[in-house]
């Protein structure tokens, strides 16, 4: 696989370009609308990989769901819970390659010592596989008993324990396979990632239908199905890699220098975690308090959450792009360009924030109609569905605004601001209206957006606080340390 022309300008875009006249580097360069068509081009295959593999696993729990409603119940709570715990690790954890790559890809040190990008994945991946193997996987061996610990009935617990006992090789590839995304990303590939990422998956979805209906294996098929999934990505994603000499010199596999920098990125490691964590875990509480709401809310509820599934994928690409280009302007010691370029995540989140808006609000009394023909569930999705579109437009923009401060290393302050946003105000919000003033799904929606709101306001103070040229001054005197 050669490297075309429009992956060498998707590489070229993460470059900042060099002028003689470094003062004409930071101010005469920087075009927002410019910036904003790369920012696009950048997004938009990040989005299709993310879309891919949630596409993947809701069709397994379809899949499943063919084969009986126990079996659609266990799929539907095992890929729940891969997602809280296992997927959270993965992802969370792999976002400090957006800031630490980023960074470096751009660093005058690169040139130097193209092999530190190799050297990052490689502590990236001793790092979350050692959290994956000393935290996830002993809470998927006894996850059977918990379940039952939690109130599930036995049955239905101990099967799902199963489910998830064989899901511990797919969450390993799972790990490997979004660390690999990130060093190929980062460094100008996102489109053949996403080209790697279709492929595996639709010969993911063809072996899980295989293994369900053709062989003994029925339900069981599903985790081992994904754990294939997970190979063939891996495979895709190596063979990316090999095929791109640009890509395959920054490749390192030695345990020379393996421990230099380690504590940096186990900071970077934990506070993504802790950021996705934080957000996803406050919608499964959400979910909680919308099961305890009558049956056409809790229908509602199901379509509402199954569509924001697809529309947060928009928004991780947002939030990884940005990353990336904040991380590649402050590496190359452009802080005036990364100040200038914190703008367009913004003007790009209120662009598609406004067309989802739109679109949502055109077909907002039929939506209903693509999940269920339950007449009362429609009128009631019809009903919180202007709040849902609302939530998108600022979710997009949150998920803009944690890529600037993850692009400039302040990570940590995206995660306190999701804890403090959510949590102080999005849940305690949601079950105020919905539960004391009667305000039903209607209340839980109108809570969450108030959280988001905050989130926002609170993300964005923290990047107008930010020192851009002070901050490109620490990272540059940090890579040539």
């Amino acid at each position: 696989m050669a490297a075309t022309d429009a992956d060498m300008d998707e590489r070229a875009l993460l470059l900042p370009a060099k002028n003689q006249d470094p003062e004409r580097d930071q101010e005469g360069v920087f075009s927002l609308w410019h910036d904003l068509a790369g920012l696009t081009r950048q997004s938009l295959p990040i989005c299709l990989s993310f879309a891919l593999q949630n596409a993947v696993q809701a069709i397994s729990v379809l899949t499943a769901g063919s084969l009986g409603s126990f079996e659609l119940e266990v799929a539907s709570y095992g890929f729940m819970f891969l997602s809280c715990t296992g997927t959270m690790v993965a992802i969370g954890g792999a976002t400090a390659l957006d800031t630490l790559c980023g960074q470096a890809f751009s660093s005058h040190t690169m040139a130097d010592n193209p092999q530190i990008l190799g050297r990052l994945l490689q502590q990236c991946l001793l790092v979350l596989l050692g959290i994956y193997a000393l935290v996830i996987a002993p809470i998927w061996v006894v996850s059977g008993h918990i379940f039952i610990a939690l109130g599930q009935e036995r049955g239905f617990a101990l099967a799902t324990g199963r489910f998830m006992l064989l899901m511990l090789p797919a969450g390993v590839l799972q790990v490997v396979s979004e660390c690999l995304k990130k060093f190929l990303q980062v460094q100008g590939a996102s489109n053949p990632v996403g080209w790697a990422t279709a492929a595996a998956s639709l010969a993911g979805v063809l072996i899980n239908f295989a293994l369900v209906h053709w062989t003994s294996l029925k339900l069981w098929g599903v985790p081992c199905a994904f754990g294939i999934y997970q190979l063939l990505t891996v495979v895709a994603l190596l063979c990316v890699v090999f095929a791109m000499p640009a890509i395959r010199k920054t490749w390192h596999w030695s345990t020379t220098g393996m421990w230099h920098g380690l504590p940096r990125l186990l900071f970077y490691a934990v506070t993504g975690i802790f950021t996705i964590a934080t957000e996803w875990w406050s919608f499964e509480i959400l979910a909680m308090m919308a099961a305890r709401l009558d049956r056409d809310s809790i229908g509602a509820q199901s379509i509402l959450m199954s569509s924001d599934l697809l529309f947060t994928t928009v928004s991780l690409g947002i939030s990884v792009a940005a990353s990336h280009r904040i991380a590649g302007f402050l590496g190359a010691d452009q802080s005036q360009l990364a100040k200038r370029a914190a703008r367009t995540p913004y003007l790009l989140s209120l662009i598609i924030g406004a067309v989802e808006f739109a679109g949502i609000m055109l077909v907002r009394n039929d939506y209903g109609r693509l999940f269920t023909s339950d007449r009362s569930v429609i009128r009631r999705t019809a009903q919180v569905l202007p709040l849902m579109a609302g939530f998108q437009v600022l979710d997009l923009s949150n998920g803009g605004a944690g890529g600037i401060l993850r692009g400039a290393g302040k990570n940590h302050l995206s995660g306190a601001c999701n804890f403090l946003a959510y949590y102080g105000v999005g849940l305690t919000s949601a079950w105020f209206l919905c539960f004391q003033k009667g305000y039903g799904l209607f209340g839980l929606w109108a809570g969450i957006i108030s959280g988001s709101g905050v989130l926002l306001i609170l993300q964005s103070c923290c990047i107008l606080s930010i020192s851009w040229k002070r901050l490109g001054e620490a990272i540059t005197t940090s890579h040539a340390a």
